[in-house]
């Protein structure tokens, strides 16, 4: 029944599978400007404006370092020495995020526990380049996706997704495991979470009690994404055109985040930076469970057209799209490595 459901509902399907009328829709822009890499001449700050093979640590530490978590760049290949050195130069204690600096849609991000399963983490992994994080303990996360024209000089906030963390609740009647794994959302991580809640697996859950699954707010990992549209402001927007203008040349993207409040978040504070996302941000607020298919793919439209309009402008001033055998030269090595 729960694999049905995965396969009716769109928002589990494969991103290469729900994406398919994007590829043609793409293509129909490309006729249009001419220019099958378009979309690479959009953020000019951004390696191929954020769609491929763009390193997160580098737009991440161009801004105030009171915005983002302590952030550092490793080779997978560190000794130990050397990274109980760098943990203690940086003051990052665990637990501690990993992700790949060139990573996306949440692949290969871990909270790690312990040097122990840091070292463990960086010997199997196959990225070359990863990030260490310090662990943000805000309780609430969303997506904002921004842009903004580069003949304007204020920008639009045209999708908000909040985030509700993978968690089951205790019914006394039914062990953890057994919770975990009627879960729809994480049913497809079954193995994995079995080693990772292996201390409580096979005991019975406490009525009422809530345990968290899954600490990484990605949809792949089992994070539910809810429509905040209605959240969106005048105030927001000014927040938001505040941290665009730190980066010049950023037009279009989502910043994730972590925040105490709403309130907060408004007023510019208790708030941070997790990462930003550039042309292959989604307005992930189309997985909301309440949304149909139609208005996904509406949406998904809408903002491919306004990639497109901005690298057009962009173009008008002098910014060249990159070439389409360098562009398939770094998708093919992005794709093999």
């Amino acid at each position: 029944m729960i694999r049905l459901e995965r396969i009716l509902k769109y928002e589990f399907w494969p991103f290469w599978l729900f994406y398919v009328p994007c590829y043609v829709n793409w293509a129909r822009l490309a006729i249009f400007a001419r220019y099958t890499t378009y979309f690479t001449a959009t953020n000019p700050i951004m390696n191929n404006s954020g769609a491929l093979n763009v390193s997160k640590f580098d737009y991440l530490s161009k801004l105030p370092k009171k915005w983002i978590p302590t952030t550092v760049k490793i080779d997978a290949s560190i000794d130990l020495n050397n990274l109980e050195a760098i943990l203690k130069e940086n003051g990052l204690d665990f637990p501690v995020i990993v992700k790949p600096d060139r990573g996306e849609r949440g692949k290969g991000v871990q909270l790690v526990s312990s040097l122990l399963n840091l070292k463990e983490i960086l010997s199997c992994t196959h990225y070359s380049d990863l990030l260490l994080q310090a662990y943000c303990s805000f309780p609430n996360e969303a997506g904002l996706l921004y842009y903004r024209f580069p003949n304007a000089s204020k920008g639009i906030i045209s999708s908000i997704t909040t985030k509700e963390f993978c968690s089951v609740i205790g019914d006394g009647k039914s062990s953890w495991g057994k919770l975990i794994e009627q879960n729809i959302r994480v049913t497809h991580r079954i193995k994995l979470l079995k080693v990772r809640h292996a201390d409580c697996w096979e005991h019975l859950s406490v009525v009422g009690e809530q345990k968290l699954i899954e600490p990484i707010g990605s949809h792949n990992l089992g994070t539910k994404f809810l429509s905040g549209q209605h959240l969106n402001s005048p105030e927001l927007v000014a927040c938001l055109d505040h941290w665009a203008d730190q980066l010049p040349g950023f037009y279009y993207g989502r910043f994730d985040i972590k925040y105490v409040s709403w309130e907060a978040l408004i007023e510019g504070r208790d708030f941070k930076i997790m990462e930003i996302n550039g042309v292959n941000a989604e307005p992930t607020h189309i997985y909301d469970p309440g949304h149909n298919i139609k208005e996904a793919y509406r949406d998904i439209f809408y903002h491919m057209k306004v990639i497109h309009q901005i690298s057009q402008q962009n173009r008008s001033l002098g910014i060249v799209p990159k070439r389409l055998k360098l562009f398939l030269a770094e998708l093919i090595h992005t794709a093999t490595h």
